[in-house]
């Protein structure tokens, strides 16, 4: 592992739980999907905050 991914890692380490979760679902995003809509950023954003989880490309027309 790289020096700049282990001080990530140690930084994302720090966030709460939720924060993480939000985290891990945007980078597997980046890695597996196409990046979401601004409107799904706002539902994954909001569903963070009330500690929902969600799939919000379910929902996709």
């Amino acid at each position: 592992m790289s020096k700049a991914l282990l001080k990530i890692e140690r930084e994302a380490a720090r966030l709460s739980v939720k924060d993480r979760e939000v985290l891990a679902e945007r980078l597997m995003r980046s890695v597996t999907r196409e990046p979401l809509t601004q409107v799904e950023e706002v539902w994954v954003e909001e569903a963070a905050r009330t500690g929902v989880q969600v799939d919000v490309r379910q929902y996709a027309a």
